[in-house]
């Protein structure tokens, strides 16, 4: 659940290079998923978005517009256990929470708008529940500990009734992979790919690759 490795971000980049991915394509996929109109100028002012918002990452910035003060405390806490830093960058230090901000003020439905809202304050609820206590109250062990039962869970017979978790964990893993350090540091990169090999053990790469 730490791990950079997130499974449905793995299965997806896996038949990256067959299929023809590119980041135009995910950009589009993000805007259809929060109910945008999926053009090509919004990928184009999406992707102009993702960068202002590294720069203001970088700088310190985080004048929020969508969430409430304690909804972006908790994102930034899931996002910094989920993908935290290690010999890269995690989530949080690329400023994936402001993006998911900034997505869900200028972009997403109304409808998109009240359902992710309506998953933030779920899962909020959810790891109270198991934590016996406030989630964001809790430390760093602890948080992981809940965290974790969660992730357990929303991947069990629970699975249609957290769905809500795993539609955010989703979202950081998405946009963590938009980011910079993610698509070139984290995952690899190569701009002149070799031969395409179809199924190899993960153990080969270390990692998935980047389109």
């Amino acid at each position: 659940m730490g791990s950079k490795s997130n499974d449905a971000y793995e299965h997806k980049s896996s038949g990256s290079s067959k299929q023809g991915i590119t980041r135009r394509d995910v950009l589009l996929g993000i805007l259809a998923s929060v109910g945008a109109a999926s053009t090509s100028g919004c990928a184009k002012s999406l992707n102009n978005t993702i960068v202002d918002l590294d720069i203001n990452a970088a700088q310190g910035n985080a004048d929020l517009e969508f969430y409430t003060e304690n909804e972006f405390l908790l994102t930034s806490r899931l996002a910094d256990l989920i993908i935290p830093d290690t010999q890269t960058l995690g989530a949080l230090a690329v400023g994936v929470p402001l993006l998911m901000d900034k997505l869900h003020s200028d972009w997403a439905s109304a409808e998109s708008q009240t359902t992710h809202r309506e998953a933030i304050n779920h899962v909020n609820q959810e790891l109270d529940k198991i934590a016996g206590k406030p989630f964001l109250k809790l430390n760093t062990e602890l948080q992981l500990q809940a965290l974790s039962r969660l992730d357990e869970l929303a991947f069990s017979a629970e699975y249609k009734r957290l769905y809500t978790y795993r539609s955010v964990k989703e979202l950081i893993a998405r946009f963590y992979y938009l980011s910079e350090v993610g698509a070139s540091q984290e995952l690899r990169y190569e701009l002149v790919p070799g031969r395409w090999e179809a199924c190899i053990p993960f153990e080969k790469v270390g990692r998935t690759w980047a389109v």
